[in-house]
């Protein structure tokens, strides 16, 4: 039993500090679980992909193939919260999401689905145009399904973080959606 004196940490907050633990025991530098209301759609973030990226159509977790800001609207509004990431720069940010998403599946999170910093490099070429040989690792990023990142992180309190280039090899924001 617990003293009447001694407050208890509201479940909800011990859940959420042990999915930042578990980030942060991964190779994250920062972890925060965020509203999925701060999550910035941008129709503009996917044109960016569009005309600037060479991978643009040629992977799966690119767009065309991607879930674009509208219907990315409407997934978020299937899920209440997001585990927002920023990864040691040494660390792979695409590992990283996917064995946070499996392993939140195991906790009962069984909604949960990750989004990736950068292109995917499973395959050289991408099996795009037959089936994904990865389906269980790749995941597409967070710029190719409209996600303003710089608006993202500054709603969230990461400023500093702000100025990384969505979708580059020094970019090391990741999240994973949570029911």
């Amino acid at each position: 039993m617990i003293p009447d004196n001694v407050k208890k940490i509201p479940k909800s907050i011990r859940s959420n500090q042990e999915l930042i633990q578990e980030a942060l025991d991964l190779g994250c530098e920062k972890a925060k679980v965020v509203l999925t209301q701060t999550i910035s759609l941008a129709h503009w973030a996917t044109l960016h992909c569009q005309f600037g990226c060479s991978q643009y159509a040629k992977l799966l977790t690119c767009p065309p193939c991607t879930p674009d800001s509208e219907e990315m609207a409407e997934i978020l509004n299937e899920y209440e919260k997001a585990l927002l990431i920023n990864a040691n720069p040494d660390a792979n940010v695409q590992e990283i999401v996917v064995r946070l998403e499996n392993s939140f599946k195991q906790k009962g999170y069984y909604k949960a689905f990750a989004l990736g910093a950068q292109p995917c490099d499973l395959c050289n070429p991408c099996t795009v145009s037959t089936h994904c040989q990865y389906p269980e690792k790749a995941r597409p990023t967070l710029q190719a399904c409209g996600i303003d990142v710089k608006t993202t992180v500054d709603k969230n309190g990461w400023t500093d973080l702000a100025q990384h280039k969505p979708c580059s090899e020094s970019h090391t924001i990741g999240m994973v959606l949570l029911g």
